[in-house]
Order: structure tokens, then C-alpha cells, then sequence
């Protein structure tokens, strides 16, 4: 509860308290005092008497001279209520003439030996303040009574309580009046020069354009408002400093991405170009076998020495050579068509409508030159005929990067592995692409940054870590959607892609 208290409060009840406690141990000091110098009087009074006393008795030994001492007194000091004077065995004089002759307490006297003066305080039946006092009877130095005196103390203690109840309502006044002088003073030098430091830090934390403090209080606050003012300057320089590098990075990433994907695109077209020229060349060298029979067949002809046998051999050859020329010239126009339309889907971001499992069909074909370099192998499977609205050219390029991505990282050289692609439709979660290999897989943390720009594990081999995070980027901006990854050492790695039917 004490941490919701402001400081303000804080502040003003550790003053109270303190004020509180030293005024009770000031009021509880001066009555003791009070009571103690009241005590010393009444002890001075009954020194007085005694002495008194003692010379009258040391003269005539006569018990009558002291009663006369005693009532005197009594008619003088209204305060006194009794006084008595103990004999080693009896009572030998009193102002209650019904006390004379009873014995004397034991003891007394031999108490009054060592002690100066007895002293007791009580009430009475009628529930009145007393003071007892007992001082010795001395003759010749020799303690032979005691005197005691019976006061009534109610015109003391009255005295008393004035004095305290004085000091209690003095003490009262001047901690009201300290605690409310405190009070401004602590708003003023302290509560006020806070809360406008307060209220700058919340206008800085919001992003409001901040106005230095302007605060004439304490040397100590002041040194505290000048250093939060000079430290949001220093942190406003900062902040600039550190826009202009954030626009420096995005630029250098956008570049090295832009970069990433014409590197890209130019090994496919190196990989595309080797393709197209095995189909051309077989038609070129087949179409140039044709030209060689047929200019045979024409010397066969004019000579008249044509049989039929001839003539089927050459339409034979002719079918044959046409249908070669035919079919690598229909794969040259196949592989050309699809280059055609990844290229210009990377090149161009353009949105339109186009089959999901034909276009990574076409994308695969595209990829085949590198695949075939190697004994891995890939799987398209899933639903046909899906038709999105959507970005082709992100698409190919995630499918390109993530079969690159296996190619380079997940399988151990001249290993066998499989990578699959896996095509699904959902009404809630739309478009569903996973894409699995069954290589070597990789830790957790590594899957951590997997999408880090700039983290590769495979530095030394000129990997830039931009792949996967071109991939994130291109998925979740691009297109609109969500990847994840999981993955475990020797299980292979998945990546489940999740993309709008109609991403706007």
C-alpha cells in the first residue's frame, strides 16, 4: 500500500510521525520534571518541618510542643491532611488525635537509617492525589522517630495536566503549522518541479515535439531538469542519426535484394539458355540429316533409278526426322514459355489471377537445370485448379529460394533427398503452400533466426543470408500471409506458408 502513496504524503507523515513522537517524549520529559521538582519541594517543606520539629524535641523532649508544631501546621497549609510522629514503639504525636499511642510500623526507623526521606504516592478513599512523605527524628545524630507528612497532591496534579494539555495543544499547533508550511514548501520546491519533468517525459514517450523544462527550484532539481533536457536533445541527435541509418540499411538491403534477385535471374537464364540448346540442337542436326536424304533421294529421282522400296524408305525417314525436329522444338518452345513467364513475373509485380499448381509446375521446369545436376528429386503435389489472386512473380521466386535453400543446406553431397510441395485450400486459412525436405534438418537456434536478415550458416561458401529473409518478406508483404518453420536435427525441415485467396 506505502508504494501508492505519492511522495508528498510520504514526506508529511514521516514528518508527523517524527513530530508526534519527539512532542510525546518532550510532554512525558516536562511532566516528569514538573512531577520531580513538585516531589523536591514537598521533600524541602518536610526538611523544613523536621527540622523544626527536631530542635523543639531535642529541647523538652516534650510530645505537647510537637503537637502544637504539628496542628499549627495543618492550619497553616491546607494541603496537609496528616501529620504523625512514629516513636521506636508507638505513635508519640498526631493531628488524628485516635492515631496517638497505636504501635509504630517495624522497621521504619531502621529503614530511615540508610534512606534520607520516603516518598509515596497513592490515592485516597475519596479517590483524591496523595503524597506519604516520611523523613527521621534525629537526636545527637542518632535516628530515635520518623516524621511522615500526609499530603493532598490534587492542586499539583491539576497544575500538571494544565502544563501538559499546554504543551500538547502549543506542540499541536506548530505541527499543523509545520506540516502545512511543509506542505507548500515541498509542493513548490519539490511535487511541482517533478511533475513537470514527469509531464516532458510523457510528452517525449508520446512523440510530441519536446519543449525544454523551464524549472527555478533547488540546485539539485535544476541539475535534474538540465540533465533530462540535455540528454532528449542528445537522444533527439540520436534518433536522427539513427533514421538516417535505418533509410541507409533499407536502401543497401533493398539493393542487395534487388541484387539477389537479378543473380538469381541470371542463373536461370544461364541454366534456361543450356536447356533450350540441347532440343535446337538435336532439330538443327536432325533437320540437317533430313536435307542430306532428301538431296539423295532427288539424285535417285532424276537418275529413273527410284524403286518403290525407295520412296517408303525415304517417307520413313522423313516422318521421323519431321517428328524429332517436332518434339525437341515443342520442348525448346516449352522451356521458353515458362522462362517467359517467371522471368517477367520476378521482373514485373504485377497481380493477377493464375493457377497456384501449374505455375510451380512451370517454375519446376524452370528450375530443372540445376535440379538435374543433381540426384535429388521434387514432388508437386495437392489440389488442382486453384486459382488465386496474388503476386506469381513472389511465388515463384519463394519456391525458387527454397529449393535453392535445400539444394545448399540440407542434404550432404551426392546424397538422394526429396523436397516436396504441397498445395492445400482452406475457407478460414486460405491458401496453404508446404514445402518439406527430408534432409539433415536444423537446431532450434538456428529455426530462431532462419529469417534474420544477413544470418547464414554457410558464410565461407558466399552465402549473403538474404535468401529466407527475401522469402519472409515476400510472403508476409508481398503476399499478404504467414510462414513459419520447424525443424529437427535429422528430420528434415518444413515450412508451412499460409496466403489470402484474394490477397488485395
Amino acid at each position: 500500500m506505502s508504494s501508492k502513496l505519492s511522495l508528498q504524503k510520504r514526506i508529511l507523515i514521516l514528518v508527523s510521525s517524527v513530530t508526534v513522537i519527539m512532542m510525546s517524549v518532550i510532554v512525558w520529559f516536562d511532566s516528569y520534571s514538573l512531577q520531580k521538582s513538585v516531589q523536591e519541594t514537598y521533600i524541602s517543606q518536610l526538611d523544613g518541618m523536621t527540622t523544626a520539629i527536631n530542635g523543639r524535641y531535642e529541647e523538652s523532649h516534650n510530645m505537647q510542643d510537637v503537637q502544637q508544631i504539628f496542628d499549627y501546621i495543618q492550619y497553616k497549609n491546607a494541603n496537609v491532611i496528616e501529620l504523625t510522629l512514629y516513636g521506636d514503639k508507638e505513635i508519640l504525636a498526631s493531628t488524628n488525635r485516635d492515631r496517638i499511642g497505636q504501635p509504630s510500623p517495624s522497621g521504619m526507623i531502621q529503614m530511615l537509617e540508610t534512606r534520607r526521606t520516603l516518598v509515596e504516592q497513592f490515592h485516597g478513599d475519596d479517590g483524591t492525589p496523595q503524597d506519604r512523605l516520611t523523613a527521621p527524628l534525629k537526636e545527637d545524630g542518632v535516628t530515635v522517630g520518623a516524621i511522615e507528612l500526609l499530603l493532598n497532591t490534587s492542586e499539583s496534579d491539576a497544575l500538571i495536566h494544565q502544563r501538559t494539555l499546554l504543551i500538547i495543544v502549543v506542540g499541536s499547533t506548530i505541527t499543523v503549522l509545520l506540516l502545512v508550511s511543509l506542505y507548500f514548501i515541498i509542493r513548490r520546491l519539490l511535487i511541482r518541479p517533478l511533475l513537470k519533468i514527469r509531464e516532458a517525459a510523457v510528452s517525449v514517450k508520446e512523440g510530441e515535439a519536446y519543449r525544454p523544462i523551464p524549472v527555478m527550484a533547488s540546485r539539485e532539481i535544476n541539475e535534474v531538469a538540465s540533465a533530462f533536457n540535455e540528454m532528449v536533445h542528445k537522444q533527439e541527435n540520436r534518433y536522427s542519426e539513427l533514421q538516417q541509418a535505418m533509410s541507409t540499411i533499407k536502401q543497401t538491403q533493398k539493393q542487395l535484394v534487388e541484387s539477389e534477385k537479378m543473380v538469381a535471374l541470371g542463373s536461370l537464364v544461364a541454366g534456361v539458355s543450356h536447356e533450350i540448346n540441347t532440343p535446337l540442337g538435336i532439330g538443327v542436326t536432325a533437320s540437317s540429316f533430313m536435307a542430306e536424304k532428301s538431296k539423295e533421294f532427288q539424285k535417285l529421282y532424276q537418275s529413273n533409278a527410284m524403286k518403290r522400296s525407295d520412296l517408303e524408305e525415304f517417307l520413313k525417314t522423313v516422318l521421323d526426322t519431321t517428328g524429332m525436329i517436332q518434339a525437341n522444338l515443342s520442348r525448346a518452345s516449352e522451356l521458353v514459355k515458362s522462362f517467359k513467364q517467371v522471368a517477367v513475373d520476378r521482373s514485373v509485380e504485377i497481380k493477377r489471377k493464375f493457377h497456384v499448381k501449374e505455375y510451380v509446375r512451370e517454375v519446376l521446369v524452370s528450375l530443372q537445370p540445376q535440379l538435374k545436376k543433381t540426384k535429388h528429386r521434387v514432388e508437386l503435389t495437392g489440389t488442382d485448379g486453384v486459382e488465386i489472386l496474388s503476386d506469381p512473380g513472389a511465388v515463384s521466386q519463394i519456391v525458387t529460394n527454397l529449393i535453392m535453400n535445400s539444394l545448399i543446406h540440407a542434404f550432404e553431397p551426392d546424397s538422394e533427398g526429396t523436397m516436396t510441395i504441397d498445395i492445400r485450400t482452406d475457407e478460414s486459412e486460405g491458401l496453404t503452400l508446404l514445402y518439406s525436405d527430408n534432409g539433415k534438418g536444423m537446431p532450434p537456434e538456428i529455426v530462431e533466426q532462419i529469417f534474420n536478415p544477413f544470418f547464414t550458416t554457410n558464410r565461407g561458401g558466399g552465402g549473403t543470408g538474404l535468401g529466407m529473409n527475401i522469402v519472409y518478406n515476400l510472403v508476409t508483404q508481398s503476399l499478404g500471409g504467414t510462414i513459419r518453420c520447424e525443424s529437427q536435427v535429422g528430420a528434415g525441415t518444413a515450412f508451412i506458408i499460409q496466403i489470402p485467396m484474394n490477397e488485395g
